[in-house]
């Protein structure tokens, strides 16, 4: 027969296994699986929100030094930069500064979980430090959530997210400390209407995202105080907003012909300014002053939305725009996109680029070039290169498929015509080109004036 006082004690040591498996399970929740609901702090949620859309920028460029070879010829060196971006469009827009990836070759963007692209700058302005990059991926990619700068709090927690010093996906707690900073960066530019934050910002965190409590941007984190702690600066979401608008509608506008204008008032929306008199949009009943609610099913809050929801349109596509006229919905307005008006060939336009680039070309179709990246609407490819003109001094050869210069593509003669007439094609630093040769993209500088031309690599 068991002994009873057996039974009890085994009992017993049952129930304190029972509390020490109840113990180490709660341990377990706490330290190795799910955190404790009390520690998600709204700093900590707003984080999780944000950070998968923030991308580490890794790059380098060469630049000239003071020293000149034995060659006789002005030494270069290689100077590795890193910055943040962040995501604007899961198609692959990233938002970042000008001065993070400008002169850049090999643009490598990492986002947040690990995952390596090969990014390409598409556009900038150099008035606010902003500049488009983009990627290509077959997946959709995580867009950070925007907020607006307009109602901003002196004293209101924000967070600052981004790669300072290389440590990517480094979070900074801190507040708003003050609005509308005129920050001057040199004798002839200053950064304008900045806010100032006392959250970390340093080197590596410039283009990074500037976030309420709630996980929206409501800036983009562009510079610090050099020798001061705690003070560094962002452009205001809506301003940043604005111009990512203007680079992407300068793109698209190279392909697409809509024949109306909007702009962005933050208190309404995207409002219609004006619609060409007779044209497709004026035809299908679009008047000045309607607010544009939604395309293609796709809600329209600010000019952004607008913008990108064109992008990939092409032409001859028919689009559903509501819009709002007088307190009214009106759902069923129908928009034919149509093709940019090109201009004919003429041999002006080329003997224009003879002259002041050096080249002869001729447009190829978008299929020799999207294999090489599928952004590319088409190119012109190289026939013909002075001797001694910048073309040549860059690097440009025969059969050259030249695909961009500046921030414009280069698929006919007639947007050789609007580069021809930038007066960014003189620019002291040379002008950006982008060249397809052997299924690669290489790039270099075209110095229109008299200086020299780095070579294409």
């Amino acid at each position: 027969m068991t002994d009873p006082r057996r039974i009890r004690l085994f009992k017993s040591k049952l129930a304190h296994v029972g509390f020490l498996m109840a113990w180490m399970s709660s341990s377990w929740t706490l330290y190795g699986g799910e955190p404790d609901p009390a520690r998600l702090s709204p700093i900590v949620k707003a984080t999780q929100v944000a950070d998968p859309a923030v991308v580490n920028i890794q790059g380098h460029k060469t630049i000239r030094t003071e020293t000149v070879s034995y060659s006789g010829e002005s030494a270069t060196q290689q100077v590795n930069g890193m910055g943040s971006g962040v995501i604007i469009d899961p198609r692959g827009f990233i938002l970042t500064n000008l001065h993070v990836v400008e002169g850049v070759a090999d643009i490598d963007v990492t986002l947040a979980n690990g995952k390596k692209f090969a990014g390409r700058m598409i556009d900038h302005d150099p008035q606010t430090d902003l500049a488009l990059v983009k990627v290509n991926s077959e997946e959709p990619l995580p867009v950070i959530k925007m907020g607006t700068s307009s109602d901003l709090l002196i004293g209101e927690t924000v967070i600052a997210i981004g790669n300072p010093f290389g440590y990517s996906s480094t979070v900074t707690v801190g507040i708003i400390s003050q609005l509308h900073r005129n920050i001057p960066v040199n004798g002839t530019q200053e950064y304008r209407n900045l806010i100032q934050t006392d959250a970390s910002i340093n080197p590596g965190n410039s283009g990074g995202p500037l976030i309420n409590i709630l996980g929206d941007m409501i800036g983009v984190n562009v510079a610090v105080r050099m020798g001061a702690n705690g003070i560094g600066f962002a452009i205001p979401v809506d301003e940043a907003l604005e111009v990512a608008s203007t680079m992407i509608e300068r793109q698209r506008a190279t392909r697409q012909e809509l024949a109306m204008k909007v702009g962005f008032d933050p208190a309404v929306g995207v409002v219609i300014k004006s619609v060409e008199k007779d044209s497709v949009a004026d035809k299908a009943g679009f008047k000045a002053g309607d607010k544009v609610v939604s395309i293609g099913g796709k809600e329209v809050t600010r000019r952004l939305d607008y913008e990108l929801a064109l992008y990939d349109v092409t032409p001859d596509t028919t689009l559903d725009i509501s819009v709002q006229r007088e307190g009214e919905t009106i759902n069923d307005l129908c928009l034919n996109v149509v093709a940019l008006k090109k201009l004919p060939e003429s041999e002006s336009v080329m003997e224009r680029a003879w002259q002041v680039l050096g080249i002869k070309a001729t447009p190829v179709d978008q299929n020799e070039v999207s294999r090489v990246d599928s952004s590319y609407h088409g190119g012109m490819r190289v026939t013909s290169v002075r001797a001694g003109s910048p073309a040549a001094k860059a690097g440009i050869r025969n059969g050259d498929i030249l695909v961009g210069i500046l921030t414009y593509e280069t698929t006919s003669p007639s947007d050789l015509a609007w580069i021809l007439d930038s007066k960014d094609l003189r620019s002291n630093q040379g002008a950006k080109f982008y060249v397809v040769r052997d299924r690669e993209t290489l790039f270099g500088s075209l110095r229109v004036a008299s200086s020299p031309s780095r070579p294409v690599r």
